[in-house]
């Protein structure tokens, strides 16, 4: 009888254990171009601008989100909007670092955190890009990383 219980009790847990195992995801249509693959994500602070790094050893980093958030009111729980200009540079920078940096203009995309980004605490979000080269390809993440300074 106690064998059963402890199965049970195991079946229960399993399903928990694979719904929290990761909360950092990189997928959409980018992966028909290259790798999305990764092995851990990196929150870079720097003044105030946030770089979202998805690490992969191997090959490069397939994605980083460089992420300007001054002089927005509101950071914590907002939409914010990457193609919106500050000082006349846009709010956010898609790369991707393998043997060299390449750039991917932003068509659209918004980035939402959970919190101020700030060092050494948890930040987790979210975002959604369409890049205009190659045209129309998507790239979304999830994330979830303790913020470090450079």
């Amino acid at each position: 009888m106690t064998r059963r219980v402890h199965w049970v009790l195991a079946a229960l847990a399993l399903p928990c254990l694979s719904c929290s195992s990761n909360a950092n995801k990189l997928y959409g249509s980018m992966s028909q171009i290259y790798d999305l693959s990764f092995n851990r994500v990196n929150i870079v602070l720097e003044g105030s601008s946030a770089s979202i790094e998805y690490v992969d050893n191997s090959s490069g980093d397939p994605a980083v989100l460089i992420v300007d958030f001054a002089n927005i009111q509101n950071v914590a729980g907002s939409s914010i909007d990457l193609t919106q200009l500050d000082s006349g540079q846009p709010r956010g920078v898609l790369q991707r670092i393998s043997n060299v940096t390449t750039d991917f203009p932003i068509e659209r995309g918004t980035v939402t955190f959970d919190q101020v980004p700030q060092v050494g605490s948890q930040l987790t979000g979210t975002f959604d890009i369409t890049v205009t080269l190659p045209a129309g390809y998507t790239l979304d993440g999830n994330f979830s990383a303790t913020v470090t300074a450079p």
